[in-house]
């Protein structure tokens, strides 16, 4: 018997709400975002995101190969990377007000790759279009760019499926 006196009753009996009550109250509990929220939320988060991964591979490559980035200081390095990261929040700002807030339908394996190309696409060429405005070779942009799509894009990638490789042995075990 329960502490309330009464037996619980068995869940036969459950009625289901009106596809409009149930929109209702996911509206309360999980609020759809205005259009440039989610402009604002996707340029601040690309941004954040981006520019210390930036700073720390322009950084590295001054240390490690100084011909690289002409023997960049600190600061210039530091407004590379900025900029870098602005010219990706802007673009996922534009990402977020082009795709529609609701996707009902989970993304294909299709949509992934394109995606992912676009996103190794735009990241490379913001890089470049930063370093050939502060007057670097093609081979340093070249070189800059690929470091840093490789550390945005590429290890992000490789770690994670790493990561779920050590999850399925997990629970293999």
């Amino acid at each position: 018997m329960s502490a309330s006196g009464r037996e619980p009753q068995p869940a036969t009996n459950l009625v289901w709400a009106p596809d409009d009550v149930r929109a209702g109250i996911e509206q309360q509990v999980q609020p759809q975002q205005s259009l440039p929220g989610r402009a604002a939320r996707a340029a601040t988060t690309a941004f954040i995101f981006v520019a210390l991964p930036a700073f720390v591979v322009f950084t590295a490559t001054t240390l490690v190969a100084p011909s690289v980035t002409d023997d960049a200081g600190v600061g210039r390095v530091a407004l590379w990377a900025g900029q870098v990261a602005v010219l990706i929040a802007i673009g996922a700002a534009v990402g977020a007000l082009r795709t529609p807030a609701d996707q009902p339908e989970p993304p294909t394996t299709w949509s992934i790759v394109r995606r992912l190309g676009w996103h190794l696409l735009s990241t490379g060429a913001c890089t470049a279009l930063v370093l050939v405005l502060h007057g670097l070779a093609v081979g340093q942009i070249l070189t800059l760019a690929l470091l840093l799509v490789g550390v945005l894009h590429l290890v992000p990638l490789i770690v994670a499926r790493l990561l779920s490789r050590a999850a399925g042995r997990g629970r293999a075990a």
